[in-house]
């Protein structure tokens, strides 16, 4: 039976966390410390509810041959040595990849005036969201929508995601991502956002 170790932060971390243990295969839980103070403290739901909280260095420690792990909004680049511990290890990004790999995918999406936006499950690899697509749902927005709106309908769309694909990974088909069609935001793009900064204008 594959075991589930999930990384991350926010709503939508402990929705997966609730869901894999709901389904008895949650191993534990990686925080990405310090926790943003304006989201549910993941670290704090964990306690309420006995989930083994995981110390990063100490990863390693808790992996077996059928250890997958889950990465939602976590801010770590993982190296390829941890990464090929795992049977699996992938990652939910807030963006229709392989467009809008990197940060800020949504701050990009409405900056270049995009209408339609997405979530994919991926898998990850040496690269930074490059690794091949499990799953992805994409959603009609508009230029009138605030960064946090969209935000949310991301949490929903990978809500869906983590109901229907996470506990599917061994059978679901990898689907190469175009290198063609790709784009990519870093940190260093940030100013150049202007009034798309922030979740709201």
């Amino acid at each position: 039976m594959n075991e589930y170790i999930v990384f991350g932060r926010g709503e939508l971390a402990i929705f997966a966390l609730k869901f894999l243990h709901k389904n008895n295969v949650l191993k534990g839980f990686v925080a990405d410390l310090p926790e943003p103070e304006w989201q549910e403290s993941v670290v704090d739901y964990c306690i309420k509810n006995n989930i083994e909280i995981i110390e990063f260095h100490n990863v390693e420690n808790y992996l077996g041959n059928n250890s997958i792990g889950v990465s939602i909004y976590f801010r770590k680049i993982f190296k390829i040595d941890l990464i090929n511990k795992f049977k699996y290890f992938v990652n939910i990004h807030n963006g229709p990849l392989p467009k809008y790999r990197g940060v800020n995918p949504i701050n990009w999406a409405l900056k270049n005036n995009e209408n339609s936006h997405g979530v994919t499950l991926h898998h990850i690899d040496e690269g930074i969201d490059t690794g091949d697509i499990i799953d992805q749902e994409i959603f009609s927005i508009d230029s009138n929508l605030e960064v946090i709106d969209v935000y949310n309908q991301c949490i929903s769309a990978g809500k869906k995601i983590i109901q229907n694909s996470i506990l599917k990974i061994d059978s679901l088909p990898r689907i190469v991502q175009d290198d063609v069609v790709s784009s990519y935001y870093s940190k260093d793009d940030f100013d150049k956002l202007g009034d798309r900064k922030n979740f709201t204008r």
